[in-house]
């Protein structure tokens, strides 16, 4: 490969500088990604592969002609996301929609089944669909792709083939990036708020919003004194931390009267073993209170709104909670470099292991939470 495009005419070696510099760079100065360790271990002929997949596909069913060069005067938008079915990463992805608030913008969400409840109480899509017949009746001025993913391009060819679009994310695709601030200049760009660079990395942090009913259900959960908030568990094994109760133990026997005494644990069914031995602990003043597996995702985020500080590892559980004010720790395998994975207004201190996340020292995390905890102390967290 490597000869052939040495040998290629000017023309060709330009199509595929192109084709390459738009699947691993982002063109938003401040987007942390890193294009280099990915075309140190990605051949560029692969690449260059699935971007002509992709623009092919688009080109065959005649939509090239039909992207959207601004989004001026487009007011009824309907939001495709059917790319990765995780929490964490969905929650990023489309954590840019916060700075449509305010705007005259319409925008509602067609997305995967298990994404559905997590953006069903949002405040920017004006409604959530998971089932193409709810879209049957609906009119849109112009779809918004957040990527040029399979999944995404039959939909758009198949059920909005003469619809115009945009899309966020275009054709990057493989290496690792900040997916919210990706997210939030991509919004910036899309629909031209005018934003500088500087001030959209700033600000950008993970978006979700629930009602006022999901606020009020997780009252009877909540400890009447200050609280802790800890998500335990996980899926997969280099993410998921096992020695909460060693941290738990140093909290319990400091003598600092700002940390709390009082810690409600989160998380789903696979942290329900954990949560298990955390209660069985003898503590001498630590109170533990267990909602693992007993509430929804955004039941979970609103106890870690009202808490002093969430903790946790990487997963979806942690992105979420950077949706709210709340500070926190942030645990990270030596696979998920924090600076990729947190923003400035997620007030977090991240910590990156040498390896699995569970090889991270009880007492680094400790410090951790007391550092956050002196600085809550002297600063104003604001949603």
């Amino acid at each position: 490969m490597r000869a052939l495009y040495r040998n290629a005419p000017a023309a060709v070696k330009r199509a595929v500088d192109t084709a390459v510099s738009r699947s691993t760079r982002i063109p938003y100065a401040g987007v942390a990604h890193e294009p280099d360790v990915f075309l140190r271990k990605t051949s560029r002929a692969s690449i260059v592969k699935k971007y002509l997949h992709k623009y092919l596909l688009l080109k065959w069913h005649g939509q090239t002609r039909l992207q959207l060069n601004s989004a001026a005067g487009v007011k009824r938008w309907l939001w495709i996301y059917t790319g990765k079915r995780n929490f964490g990463d969905a929650t990023m992805d489309m954590s840019g929609r916060a700075l449509l608030k305010g705007t005259d913008v319409e925008i509602d969400l067609f997305t995967l089944p298990n994404l559905h409840t997590l953006f069903e109480e949002d405040d920017v899509f004006r409604n959530v669909f998971s089932d193409l017949q709810d879209l049957s009746d609906r009119h849109y001025d112009a779809i918004l792709m957040s990527e040029y993913n399979l999944p995404s391009i039959r939909l758009k060819t198949k059920h909005f083939k003469t619809l115009p679009y945009a899309c966020l994310f275009q054709y990057f695709y493989g290496p690792d990036r900040n997916q919210t601030s990706f997210s939030h200049a991509a919004i910036n760009h899309v629909f031209a708020l005018g934003y500088s660079d500087a001030d959209v990395v700033s600000t950008s942090k993970p978006y979700l919003a629930t009602k006022p009913q999901t606020q009020d259900s997780v009252h009877p959960f909540l400890p009447h004194e200050r609280f802790l908030a800890l998500a335990i568990g996980g899926l997969d094994a280099n993410r998921t931390y096992r020695h909460w109760g060693a941290v738990l133990e140093l909290i319990d026997r400091a003598n600092d009267p700002s940390l709390p005494k009082q810690v409600v644990l989160l998380g789903s069914d696979n942290g329900l073993a954990m949560a298990d031995e955390l209660l069985n602990r003898a503590f001498r003043t630590l109170k533990i209170t267990s909602c693992v597996g007993k509430l929804t995702l955004l039941q979970s985020r609103e106890i870690v709104a009202k808490a002093s500080l969430f903790v946790g590892a990487d997963g979806g559980l942690m992105h979420i909670a950077h949706s709210t004010p709340t500070p926190s720790v942030s645990l990270f395998s030596d696979r998920e470099p924090p600076y990729l994975r947190l923003t400035e207004q997620c007030y977090s201190i991240g910590i990156q292991s040498s390896g699995d996340v569970d090889e991270i020292a009880a007492t680094d995390i400790m410090n951790a939470i007391e550092t956050q905890l002196a600085k809550a102390a002297t600063r104003t967290f604001t949603a």
